[in-house]
């Protein structure tokens, strides 16, 4: 197994007037005018999904709901 240790986003800068007390600034903070774009590969929206099944299960149940309401037991309001 090969291992290998990348250094920290929020290691310590280089700057000779920084302060060993004062915390590390993340990498946004040092390049605040860079904006990192995410690939295809890196989306994963599951919020998205889960929104959308959730959507898709009230919509299933309310269907099934007017079904029993509608048929089960009762004459369809149309042919009364």
């Amino acid at each position: 197994m090969l291992i290998i240790n990348m250094p920290d986003e929020t290691s310590h800068s280089t700057d000779a007037n920084s302060n060993s007390t004062e915390p590390a600034k993340s990498w946004e903070q040092r390049n605040p005018e860079i904006e990192r774009e995410i690939t295809i590969d890196e989306y994963q929206p599951t919020g998205t999904l889960t929104l959308t099944l959730l959507y898709f299960a009230i919509v299933v149940l309310m269907w099934i709901f007017m079904y029993f309401v509608e048929f089960a037991g009762n004459a369809p309001s149309i042919i009364d």
